[in-house]
Formats: structure tokens, C-alpha cells, sequence
């Protein structure tokens, strides 16, 4: 997947032959993975943060925010505001759809991609599902700490893979991952919901996190 969508003899000014044949091959790609691009930006809503995830591993990189913004011809200071604010920016179905088409590189087929979006999606049913499943021990465990940030911090430690398994979050991580104000000590049942549900990873179960959920309950 490219990083750049303008090639050096286009950007010298220099009629480029192999443009013509790029474009093609990037269309036929991007309309035979539309399918699967439809069913990722239904998981995830077409979330910014899902998508960077998504074009970082198709790139084979991580990808800063800007580069993601300017792929999918989005304002960075907008999405930036919008993230500072708490209002998660997010990407219509045609912008991602098109930004897969500019990631497309000459030699690349529909099957570069299709088994990194379909990871994706069963990543984001996975979550859901799992969610779903203990929703009413996490409500539980909400309730039991009152949302308290720390409290809630702990249990994400300890959710987290070896070796950062209980290690304390740094200063102001929790808050930002809740995506609520820094000063704030206290997190909504929603807030919390969505927090865990959007961090999940596709080898979480309910089995690894049920004994979790238990031991912060009785604390």
C-alpha cells in the first residue's frame, strides 16, 4: 500500500504512462473489496482511530493521524478539535472507499487486502459479541467502583497482555482512552461500555476476562 499517491514523474510535470494503468488497477481492487470496505465501515462506524489501525497494517507501518486525514481527505485540525473536544471524528463509507483506492499499488490485487479487512471485521463482531455477553458484570462492576477512573484503570491493567499485566496506566491514559475530560474522575456506564468494547482484541473471550470482571466486583 502506498503512503504517497503522487508519483515523481507527476510531480515533476512529466506526463507519467503508468498512471493510467494504476488508476484502472486501483478501481478494479477498491470495487472487488467493496464488500468487505461496507462491512468494516459498518463495525466500526468509520471511526479515525479503526481506520488508522486498518491503513497502518495494510501499509505495513504505523501511520501518523495526519497521514490518515490526508488519505482520507479529511482536515486535520478539524479531526483534531473534534478528538479534543470528545466528539469522535468519523469517515463516510464513499471516503473510506476512496481512500483505499488511493493505497492501491500497481502490483497489488484484491487479495493483498481482503484478509486484513476481514481480520478487522471479525475483530470488531468479536468485541461486540464479548460486550454483549458480560454487559451486565461490567454494569455491575460500574456500579460497584461508581465509575471511579482509577478504579476502572486497574481493571484495564489488568486486562492488559503480558508484561504490562497490571502495570498502572500513565498519568491522564485512562481518561483519554474513556475519552472523557482530564480532570474527571468519573466515567459514565456508557462511557465505559464503549471503552471496553473498543479495546478489545479478536483473542479476548469471555472465559479470559469473566475471572477479571470477578476479582474487581468483590474488591
Amino acid at each position: 500500500a502506498r503512503t504517497k499517491s503522487t508519483s515523481s514523474a507527476s510531480l515533476l510535470g512529466v506526463p507519467d504512462p503508468s498512471g493510467a494503468m494504476e488508476s484502472a488497477n486501483a478501481e478494479e481492487v477498491a470495487t472487488q473489496l467493496r464488500p468487505s470496505i461496507v462491512k468494516f465501515h459498518e463495525a466500526s462506524k468509520g471511526r479515525i482511530e479503526a481506520i488508522g489501525l486498518l491503513f497502518s497494517e495494510m501499509a505495513k507501518q504505523p501511520l501518523p493521524p495526519q497521514v490518515i486525514c490526508q488519505i482520507l481527505g479529511m482536515d486535520e485540525e478539524v479531526v483534531k478539535e473534534a478528538f479534543d473536544t470528545g466528539n469522535v471524528p468519523s469517515a463516510s463509507e464513499e471516503q473510506l472507499f476512496n481512500a483505499v483506492k488511493k493505497s492501491v499499488d500497481p502490483e497489488d490485487t484484491a487479495e493483498t487486502y481482503a484478509p486484513i479487512l476481514e481480520r478487522h471485521v471479525k475483530r470488531f463482531e468479536n468485541a461486540k459479541m464479548v460486550t454483549e455477553e458480560l454487559k451486565a458484570q461490567l454494569s455491575a462492576m460500574h456500579s460497584h467502583c461508581s465509575g471511579d477512573v482509577e478504579k476502572v484503570a486497574a481493571f484495564f491493567s489488568d486486562l492488559a497482555p503480558a508484561p504490562q499485566t497490571g502495570n498502572p496506566m500513565p498519568e491522564g491514559m485512562i481518561n483519554a482512552l474513556l475519552r472523557i475530560q482530564p480532570a474527571a474522575k468519573t466515567c459514565s456506564l456508557a462511557d465505559f461500555l464503549d471503552c471496553f468494547e473498543r479495546n478489545l482484541d479478536i483473542a479476548d473471550s469471555v472465559a479470559t476476562i469473566q475471572p477479571v470482571l470477578a476479582k474487581h466486583i468483590a474488591a
